[in-house]
């Protein structure tokens, strides 16, 4: 495992990096601090002055679904119970399996996908659709999994 903190002006460049590709302004001083952790090859890991955690693999920077700090800052759907093993499991969201929604606006926007009963974050996805067509919308997917609990980056990060 490679583990290392990254120059000043890398965290930057790491930080900025990050709020692009996920479309979040994260709270940090102009000083924090990037820790790069690799358990296996091709994941890694970004922890942001010990507070957010993303994940970069295949050349993406993602929010780590087990990151509080980092998922209360995007979006959420909230799936009932029967799609929770579902999308455990890496399927993309069902209209169906929605219960209920934040604005998110346009499609391709980065989500968090949460049971509707206890609001846990089980997956981080990209809409597909705006959220102002999901109302209207009775079935078909609407979500892509990106990322969830329960897969291989998740087990990557217990190895931490």
């Amino acid at each position: 495992m490679k583990r290392h903190f990254a120059s000043k002006s890398d965290s930057r460049d790491y930080i900025e990096r990050a709020q692009s590709s996920c479309g979040i302004a994260l709270e940090v001083p102009r000083s924090a601090q990037v820790e790069l952790i690799e358990p296996e090859e091709g994941i890694r890991f970004l922890v942001v002055d010990g507070k957010y955690t993303f994940v970069e693999t295949a050349g993406s920077i993602l929010p780590f679904v087990g990151s509080r700090d980092l998922v209360s800052l995007l979006p959420s759907a909230f799936i009932d119970d029967g799609a929770i093993k579902f999308i455990l499991k890496g399927a993309d969201v069902m209209r169906p399996g929605i219960s209920k929604f934040d604005d998110w606006g346009p499609s391709e926007k980065l989500l968090v996908i949460r049971d509707v009963e206890k609001g846990r974050a089980l997956a981080i996805g990209r809409s597909l659709v705006p959220s102002s067509e999901m109302t209207a919308m009775s079935k078909g997917v609407v979500i892509k999994n990106l990322h969830n609990a329960g897969d291989r980056v998740w087990e990557s990060y217990k190895k931490l």
